[in-house]
């Protein structure tokens, strides 16, 4: 059986008389953590980067361990957490190992962690509701984390709700780019946003007054309300196809009003918006993650986007506009080497663990929590990313 460096025992079990021996418990190091900043948390001492050598180089695990922390430290999706936690339950279930760190920041602000550094201050797993762009991964690269590995879990969604009971109308990203910028175009010209009813948009919405909820800077359900509603909404505006740099375009589409009509909501996101949605007034409507509305479809209705409702065929085929796919990140620095040194234990495990049938495979858990199974295809896919630890490459 396998020791770390304290002597403790880190095993697989074998059946449900299989003896646990706990290893050593994360809150001390969870509350420096919480306490330091990730960019000026420490990185190891083997080389300028904290990077240890050979980690990760082998897909087979070392018999021995010599790693520096023995909590996993998981960041990012708040929308995620359901999975991450799933998962997690399961490791346990199956492995003597300490209860992992999860601070679920957001998927922005967890590629931000994620990729600050190599070094048991950092993270090795970040959630995300939308894949790495090309200038978070630079971010990782510039930071010496240069071995990302993606694995998919399956398909989710972005939807438009509103109160049960309250109306609910058909919706597009123009008339939220209408409803929601700081500017928009007028004979011509940017003028400060003078829509006040949904009426305004489009002509067949409902007389009523504009609200809507959307999630603060940090979230990736914010950052794909910027792509696919924000910049979708202005697309062939042609006041705004009139700027050429996208450095000027871009927050030209994506900036909101503060004049009332847009409520941002900070973390935890969900939790306030059903809490602002159940006494909310009638044309209040919230940008939330499908699987919120899935969990709560007593409270909740849900808008169609142009024209097309949020169903597990529709997001599952992409005929729904707003689907995306959900990712975990993992840090390939943080394995161990042949030798058994690394930063933590249970990377390769909760690798594992995701691209498993039963996990990430039709009927099975994850899709229970509200996401779409991956196709047999490309969860084989998936698998062989696990087994290859194939690199991630925007």
């Amino acid at each position: 059986m396998p020791a770390d460096r304290a002597g403790n025992s880190w095993l697989r079990h074998t059946g449900s008389s299989a003896r646990r021996t706990t290893l050593l418990g994360g809150a001390a190091l969870a509350g420096w953590l919480a306490a330091t900043p990730a960019a000026t948390q420490p990185a190891q001492p083997e080389g300028a980067t904290g990077a240890i050598r050979g980690a990760g180089k082998s897909a087979t695990p070392p018999s021995v361990d010599r790693t520096d922390r023995n909590e996993l430290l998981i960041v990012g999706s708040t929308s995620m957490r359901a999975i991450t936690d799933a998962v997690i339950e399961r490791l346990i279930r199956d492995y003597t190992m300490p209860q992992p760190i999860v601070q679920p920041t957001g998927s922005e602000t967890g590629f931000e962690d994620f990729c600050a550094g190599v070094g048991a201050g950092f993270p090795e797993i970040a959630a995300a509701s939308h894949r790495m762009s090309r200038g978070e991964y630079d971010t990782c690269v510039e930071n010496k984390v240069l071995d990302v590995i993606e694995v998919g879990v399956g398909q989710s969604a972005v939807v438009v709700a509103t109160k049960k009971g309250n109306p609910a109308f058909d919706v597009t990203p123009r008339m939220i780019y209408y409803a929601v910028a700081e500017e928009i175009p007028i004979n011509g010209e940017f003028t400060a946003n003078p829509y006040k009813n949904w009426k305004e948009t489009d002509k067949a919405a409902p007389d009523l007054p504009i609200r809507v909820l959307i999630p603060a800077q940090g979230s990736g359900t914010r950052s794909f309300f910027n792509d696919s509603f924000m910049q979708g909404g202005c697309r062939h505006v042609k006041e705004i196809d009139a700027i050429f740099a996208a450095a000027d375009r871009v927050p030209q589409c994506i900036t909101v009003r503060d004049d009332g009509p847009v409520t941002e909501l900070e973390e935890p996101f969900e939790k306030k918006a059903l809490a602002a949605l159940a006494t909310a007034p009638p044309g209040t409507v919230a940008v939330i993650p499908w699987s919120l509305y899935l969990s709560n479809q007593d409270k909740l209705d849900v808008l169609p986007i142009a024209g097309v409702p949020p169903t597990h065929e529709g997001i599952a085929g992409y005929a729904y506009p707003m689907a995306t796919t959900l990712h975990y990140y993992f840090k390939r620095a943080h394995m161990r080497n042949k030798s058994g040194r690394g930063v933590v234990r249970g990377i390769r495990e909760f690798m594992a663990e995701l691209v498993k049938d039963e996990a990430s495979g039709e009927e099975g858990y994850i899709e229970k929590l509200g996401v779409v199974a991956l196709t047999p295809e490309d969860r084989r896919k998936q698998q062989n990313i696990v087994r290859r630890l194939k690199r991630y490459e925007p």
